[in-house]
Order: C-alpha cells, then sequence, then structure tokens
C-alpha cells in the first residue's frame, strides 16, 4: 500500500516540530529555508502561502484555527512589533498575467498612487534612474537613458507605458479607479515587430505583425473563446487586405484575395445536403449539424444565405426541411437555429417580412409546425413589421379566394345558364373559408392548439411589445389591453400604438418636451409651439382655422368648456363623436403643444377618435411610412390636415388638395383654409424668411398653415412656433414642389 503524499501545510508543520528553532522565523524565511533544502518546491511554497492567506482573510472559527495557533502565525503585509511570537504569512503578491511585473490589488486594480513622484523616487534610486516631470506626466529612466515607466492623465483617466527587461513594450490604460481598461504590447521576435491589443479583461482580440518590408499581418480574436476569427495580409500603406481568411469557431468559412472569394462554409453545406447514398437517394454528411450549428451566427448569416442561393440556386432553409435523410428533430433543429440568426442579423424590415410569412403558412398552410419558435424569434425592433405584413398577407389570401369563388360561380351560372350576382355571395364564402385575420387573432383562433397554448402565444406577443417600454407606458398599454382582454383585434391596436411611445407617443412622459408645460389657456389665443409628437399636421390645421375670424367661430363651436367641471367637450361632427377631456386626461398626455389647454383637448381627442377608429375597423390593412417606420391610422403620428377638418367641422366642403396654383390663389379667403406639406426628403434653405430669422429653412415631411399673402408673397406658419409669421416669395414657393390643402365652408 502506497503512503500518500504530504501536503505543503504538513510538510511545513513536520519541518517546524524537527527544527522549532525556526519557529520564530517568518514563513517566507522558514519557505526559503525548506525550498533551498529541497523541502518544498517553489510551485509548493506559494500554494502554501496563498492557501494559508486565504483561511486567515476569511475568518476561520477557533476550532479552524487551532491547527495553526502553535505556529503564531499572522496574515498581513506588515509584521506588528507586538506580535509574540513573530511568526506571520505575508499578504501574497498578485500580478497581471501579461504584465509580469506590475502589481494589483485583490480587486485586480492598479494602485495609482505608486506612481506618484514619492513613491517612484523611493522605489527607483536616483544612483541609477533619473525620474523627470513632464507637464502631466512622470517619466522613470536609467542613466543610459532607457525608459522604463511613463505615467500620465489621459482624456478618460491615467495612461501607463511600462519597459520590461525582456524588450517588450506595454501600453496599459487606466480609469480613475486604477481599472484596466485595456492592453497593448509590443516585442520583437526574430526581427518581426508583433503588436498586441487586449481588451479590459486580458482576452487577446487583435495581433499584427509587421514585416521588415513595411507589410503586414493583421489577426482578430474571438472574445469569448480566443478562437482566430480573422487574418489577412495587408501591404504598407494598402487600403485593402492582399489576401484575408476569415473564421468561426476557429475554422475556416470564407477566403477573399484581390480576383475572388471562395465561400468555403457554403460549399460544404452544398455537399453535406446533396451527398447521395449508393441508391442514389438523398442523404447528409455528418458535418451538416456542426456547419450549421457551430459556423452560422448572427454575423454571417444573412451572406450566407445570399451566397448559398446565388451558388446553388435553392434557399438553405427549404432544402434542409425537404431533406429527407435527417430525422424531424434535427431539421427543426437547423432550422430554427439559421431563422432565428438571421432575424437577429437582418433589418427589423426584412425580418418581420420573412417572420410574417412563415407566421402566416404556420397557420394558414401546412408550415413547419414550428409556430411557437417562429413567435420565439420576433422581438421588439420586427414586432410591427411582422403585424402588418400578416395583415397583408391575410388580406391578399382573402382577396384571392374570393376572386376564386367568384370564378367558380360565373362557371357555374354559365354551366346551368343562370345569372347569379355573385359579389355578395363570394365575398361572404371567402370570408367563411379564408376570414381576414390579424395574427392574434389567428392564433387565437388556430384549432391545432390548445386553448392553454394559444394564450401563452399571444401572452410572448404582447410581453415582447412592452419590453422595450419605460414603465409609465407599459402601464399605460397594459391598461388599454385589460380593457378589452379578449378583443386580439383591438390588442392588436395597441400594440401598433406602443410601437410608436417611445419616439412620439402623447403619453409617453419619458420624453424630454423641449418646450414648457403651458399655462392655464382655455381659449384658442396663445402662441402654439408643438410638443415632441407627430401631430404638426393637426397644429397646422388649427392655426389655419384660428388665424381667419369666421373659420374660428366654427372651430369655437365643435369645442366647449363645461364651467362646472372644467372639462372640455370636443365633438368631432364629421365623426359623430363626442369626447369629454377631463384635468386628468391632461396630465396624462405631457407631450402635447404649448399655448392653450383647448388645442391640447383637440390633440387628445383626435388621439382618441384614432385610436376608436382604428379599433372598429378590423378589416384594416395598415401601413407602415417607409421613411420613419410609423404606423399609419393608428396614431396621431403622421397625417394630413384635412383629416382634422373633415372630423371636427364635418364633411360639407369644398375639397380643392394639391390642384391650387400657388401662383395665382388667393390665401386670405374669410371660409377658406390652407395647408402646406414638403414632398421629398430635403430640407430647402434660403428661399423664405421669418420674423425671427433670415434665412429661414423649409423642413420637408413637415405640415405648415397658409395664413394668407399678397401679389408677390404668400405668409404661413410653422406649428413649432405659430409666432413666428413666415414669408415666401410665390416665385420661391412654386420651388417647393409642395403639397397643398385647402377646406371651405359651404
Amino acid at each position: 500500500m502506497s503512503v500518500p503524499e504530504l501536503t505543503p501545510l504538513q510538510k511545513y508543520e513536520k519541518f517546524i516540530q524537527t527544527y522549532p528553532q525556526y519557529k520564530n522565523m517568518s514563513l517566507a524565511q522558514v519557505g526559503s529555508i525548506m525550498v533551498e533544502q529541497q523541502q518544498l518546491s517553489p510551485k509548493e511554497l506559494e500554494e502554501l502561502t496563498r492557501s494559508l492567506f486565504s483561511a486567515f482573510q476569511t475568518g476561520k472559527t477557533d476550532s479552524d484555527m487551532s491547527g495553526y495557533q502553535w505556529m503564531g502565525l499572522f496574515v498581513g503585509e506588515n509584521k506588528p512589533d507586538s506580535l509574540e511570537p513573530d511568526n506571520y504569512v505575508e499578504k501574497p503578491k498578485q500580478y497581471h498575467p501579461i504584465v509580469k511585473n506590475l502589481e494589483l490589488d485583490e480587486l485586480g486594480r492598479v494602485d495609482l498612487n505608486e506612481f506618484t513622484p514619492e513613491n517612484l523616487k523611493a522605489k527607483y534610486d536616483d544612483k541609477n534612474y533619473d525620474i523627470q516631470q513632464e507637464d502631466n506626466k512622470i517619466i522613470v529612466s536609467k542613466k543610459d537613458g532607457t525608459k522604463v515607466l511613463t505615467f500620465g492623465k489621459s482624456f478618460v483617466g491615467y495612461l501607463l507605458y511600462l519597459d520590461s527587461e525582456d524588450d517588450k513594450h506595454y501600453v496599459i490604460p487606466l480609469d480613475e479607479k486604477g481599472n484596466i481598461t485595456g492592453l497593448k504590447t509590443t516585442e520583437y521576435v526574430n526581427g518581426i515587430q508583433i503588436r498586441k491589443s487586449y481588451n479590459d479583461e486580458g482576452v487577446l482580440i487583435q495581433k499584427f505583425e509587421l514585416l521588415e518590408n513595411g507589410d503586414y499581418l493583421q489577426t482578430n480574436y474571438d472574445l469569448n473563446t480566443g478562437a482566430k476569427e480573422y487574418e489577412g495580409y495587408w501591404k504598407e500603406h494598402g487600403n485593402m487586405a492582399e489576401w484575408s481568411t476569415y473564421y468561426k469557431n476557429g475554422k475556416l468559412y470564407k477566403k477573399r484575395t484581390a480576383d475572388e472569394t471562395e465561400y468555403t462554409l457554403v460549399n460544404a453545406l452544398d455537399k453535406d445536403i446533396t451527398t447521395k447514398s449508393a441508391l442514389g437517394l438523398p442523404t447528409t454528411r455528418s458535418s451538416l449539424s456542426d456547419n450549421v450549428l457551430k459556423m452560422i451566427d448572427r454575423e454571417n448569416v444573412v451572406e450566407t444565405l445570399e451566397k448559398y442561393r446565388e451558388i446553388t440556386g435553392r434557399d438553405l432553409v427549404q432544402d434542409i426541411k425537404e431533406e429527407i435523410g435527417l430525422p424531424s428533430s434535427l431539421r427543426n433543429k437547423l432550422t430554427n437555429h439559421i431563422e432565428g440568426m438571421y432575424c437577429k442579423a437582418a433589418s427589423p424590415e426584412v425580418s418581420g417580412e420573412y417572420l410574417a410569412q412563415q407566421l402566416f403558412d404556420d397557420i394558414q398552410g401546412l408550415g413547419s409546425g414550428n409556430l411557437s419558435q417562429h413567435i420565439k424569434m420576433i422581438n421588439y425592433e420586427n414586432l410591427k413589421y411582422v403585424l402588418t405584413n400578416y395583415r397583408k398577407l391575410s388580406s391578399e389570401n382573402n382577396n384571392e379566394k374570393m376572386y376564386n369563388i367568384s370564378s367558380l360561380l360565373i362557371t357555374m351560372s354559365n354551366f346551368i345558364g343562370l345569372d347569379i350576382d355573385d359579389g355578395d355571395i363570394s365575398l361572404k364564402l371567402a370570408q367563411k373559408i379564408a376570414p381576414f385575420e390579424g395574427l392574434l387573432t389567428a392564433i387565437s383562433n388556430e384549432w391545432g392548439l390548445k386553448a392553454e397554448q394559444r394564450e401563452e402565444l399571444i401572452k410572448q406577443i404582447v410581453e415582447t411589445v412592452l419590453e422595450g417600454q419605460n414603465s409609465g407606458v407599459q402601464s399605460r398599454i397594459t391598461r388599454d389591453i385589460s380593457e378589452h382582454p379578449d378583443d386580439y383585434h383591438k390588442i392588436e391596436v395597441d400594440i401598433y400604438r406602443a410601437e410608436n411611445a417611445v419616439n412620439w407617443d402623447l403619453r409617453n412622459t419619458e420624453l424630454d418636451n423641449p418646450v414648457k408645460a403651458p399655462e392655464s389657456n382655455k381659449t384658442f389665443s396663445g402662441t402654439i409651439k408643438q410638443g415632441r409628437t407627430g401631430d404638426c399636421w393637426l397644429l397646422a390645421a388649427l392655426n389655419s382655422l384660428i388665424t381667419k375670424p369666421e373659420m374660428c367661430k366654427a372651430l369655437e363651436k365643435q369645442v366647449t368648456v363645461d364651467e362646472k367641471t372644467g372639462d372640455y367637450i370636443v365633438n368631432m361632427k364629421g365623426a359623430d363623436k363626442t369626447y369629454r377631456i377631463t384635468k386628468k386626461d391632461l396630465s396624462e398626455y405631457p407631450n402635447l403643444a404649448t399655448g392653450s389647454e383647448k388645442i391640447n383637448a383637440v390633440e387628445i381627442a383626435m388621439d382618441k377618435l384614432i385610436r376608436d377608429n382604428a379599433y372598429k375597423n378590423e378589416d384594416a390593412v395598415f401601413q407602415i411610412d417607409e421613411d420613419f417606420g410609423h404606423i399609419n391610422e393608428v396614431t396621431i403620428d403622421g397625417n394630413w390636415s384635412r383629416f382634422l377638418w373633415d372630423n371636427i367641422l364635418g364633411q360639407n366642403y369644398d375639397y380643392i388638395g394639391v390642384n391650387i396654383d400657388a401662383e395665382t390663389e388667393d390665401f386670405n379667403n374669410p371660409k377658406r383654409v390652407y395647408s402646406m406639406s414638403l414632398k421629398g426628403t430635403d430640407n430647402i434653405y434660403g428661399l423664405a424668411q421669418s420674423e425671427k430669422n433670415n434665412d429661414y429653412s423649409i423642413v420637408t415631411r413637415h405640415a405648415y398653415s397658409i395664413i394668407g399673402s399678397d401679389d408677390k408673397n404668400i405668409y404661413m406658419l410653422n406649428p413649432w412656433d405659430s409666432s413666428d409669421k413666415i414669408t415666401i416669395s410665390r416665385e420661391n414657393f412654386k420651388k417647393l414642389d409642395a403639397n397643398i390643402e385647402s377646406y371651405e365652408i359651404q
């Protein structure tokens, strides 16, 4: 039976018992003797020091300590004079793993006090070193002029330059607390200069090998695994690598030269899938799983799918779905991985459109059976594109069914010789066979799922929209949804509205409104300044009415004040709706315009009307503004001025619209109002001036009130500041390429 090896502590105890004359020496002294006599190895001494220091530092109980009491051990940096006996365990020093002579504290920080002039002078004697101060830095050099270290302030903290005895040069950025925020090293190996960059955790992220001819080899590494990610050969002063290789998990997936690019991974995937057995049956290589799961990630998935389609003429996901040589569980795992990476990497618009198609196929067609997985791929950014595109697909499907049914009815009527009015019949049949459904409604009607599964999937979608909102908006959305928990169309409308909450929603309490809250003003007088909302069209429409006395009288009839409660009563004549706007409403909408509470009441009432209209219109296919990503028909953000005029004054008007000739039109007509918005995407500078700005800029996709004219000029107001009258010549107005809207009381 073999004798078990003694631990370093047991060897130490045995040594002290054998040689009691060493008992009053420090651990370092005794350990040095033991190493010299080969009783301990240097590694065992280091292990012993650290274990004892750790035992004392963590506060062992008396019983735990009893084994060391006879040794008289004390943990610390300096031995107290009062300690009897005077044996103690020195606090072990901790050094940077790369910069071996750089001492760190327990938190891995550099002690900035070490680099004061006083402490550096104590460390570096003046016989062998010179210490100089220049501006905000201090330099230590050997007598021969060789620099040892430089320490000084930087923009974000400090910079420490160290030169070691082994001819390595270190650049170490530090923050104000001494935390190392990165590291760069330079050394020479066989005449080649090698520069390495590390992150704040000491992980190698990049290496440059500078050759004698000025060319260099660049290598990048994965932060998590340390595996090579990229290698490229660059000519001196070149602006593009002569050749580059790209890796995933240390495995090559793409090679590029000046002449061509070889997509190694794509070629491997093609071979994986198109492999044939001896009988000619489709099968797969075992490498397919690794090539998909380990090689395709968020960074390269879009390119891989595009190049696979370009090189093979096929779709990779579809190929995997149709590969009968794979078990269904593995097929799903592979396709879920690719689709998940794609939905994270592609733009919200693209991933939203893609997911909408997959979800539509899952619910309405054969699909892949991955409904729940596809819903997990929905995120806060692509959600609105998923919902809107799903509605488009549902509408297209409905129209196609109706067309097919109509064609069938015509064929039948011709066959039997009867004239059948097929319009209503085909519509009703189409709605039965393929009803128009939003995604939430479609999930709730999915008979292939249990009720609890349907509820869980809908809950996931609702929670997705809440993820990106602040607490105030979250509570409002939750409250809106709680008013109709089983009406999935209305819940979708709430989700659409929530998508605008971050930047433009009237009720987002965390928006930084650039204008002060309005003083209580119960009239339409006062300077209007638009808040952090997209309702310039509404405010421009109101300014146009307010500046024409007859039109303002008509407006006043529609917006009144309840003298008993102080509530505002907004009568939407054209919509046949009346809204009571309370003080509570006003307090919940912090991003309204300033100048008049009456105007605020109209803003809130219009927001409520837009929501109610969207609630009613279950068959609506909401559109997304391509330039700004806003959802039309759902929020107050983005509309036409005539929408306000139509709804608040009624639809007994003469709409003139864009047919107005700005060169000849008299914009002073007391019974007619006008607004203007600029087409295109570029603001127009230098064509107009205002009372506050001689060189006024006309902003694109923004509404203005046109309030009058004369023979030479047209006069406008901007909702950003209605006190600043804008003047533009009729000649310059022609250059604006503007949309003009008009409304006239009959």
